[in-house]
């Protein structure tokens, strides 16, 4: 009987044990995740943005979506589910307009907008890897950023990620769109719910309508 009780307590103690071994794995996790995890939007009139670097994270690629301009009458569809993204509507992808990677590189420094020496990556990986491959570039100053992906020296993808915290318009990005929208015949696709907008960035007062809205959402 006594080698039964004995028996029963190691294995009750052995299973709280991994209770907490699990539990303090999780934090740990969740740690890591949170230490890593994109700031929320705050209004801060003195942040600062490192030039050199920017960051991809996973939940944030083609949710504001920059695609061919012709897309615009499946985007309006009144038939479209609501829960899906707007983006996802499109029928002409970004690669039929052909856009060769050399190309469009050389069309933004001429313009004279930063190019990233480094792109950090945070998806699946417990921290965040610089991206090795040279098959997604970054354009971009003052938090926001233009990612560029192309495969066989074709442009696949363009979509726009926004760190900027400060209340002042970045005028430059603004322009940036702009002169992108103009050349290529361009729409930005804004798929967040809270942001949700179709933006014809050939029209310069549309693209700065865009950016003060967002402001304005993010300072409530």
């Amino acid at each position: 009987m006594l080698p039964n009780i004995v028996l029963f307590i190691v294995i009750v103690f052995a299973f709280v044990y991994i209770i907490y071994d699990s539990k303090k794995e999780i934090k740990l996790e969740n740690k890591v995740k949170n230490d890593f995890k994109p700031t929320i939007i705050k209004i801060i009139e003195d942040e600062t943005y490192d030039e050199d670097k920017t960051w991809l994270w996973e939940e944030e690629y083609l949710m504001i979506e920059i695609i061919p301009a012709t897309n615009y009458e499946y985007l309006i569809d009144k038939n479209i589910d609501k829960s899906k993204a707007l983006s996802s509507y499109a029928k002409i992808k970004t690669e039929i307009l052909k856009i060769e990677i050399n190309e469009i590189t050389a069309f933004l420094e001429k313009i004279g907008i930063n190019k990233y020496k480094k792109i950090f990556y945070s998806g699946a990986c417990a921290y965040p890897e610089e991206i090795k491959n040279q098959n997604t570039i970054a354009f971009g100053c003052l938090g926001d950023t233009i990612f560029i992906e192309h495969k066989d020296d074709i442009v696949e993808n363009i979509w726009f990620v926004s760190y900027n915290r400060t209340s002042k318009l970045n005028t430059e990005i603004i322009n940036i769109l702009n002169k992108i929208g103009l050349k290529y015949d361009l729409l930005l696709v804004d798929n967040y719910p809270v942001t949700e907008k179709i933006v014809a960035l050939k029209n310069i007062d549309e693209v700065e309508s865009y950016f003060k809205r967002n402001k304005e959402i993010f300072k409530s």
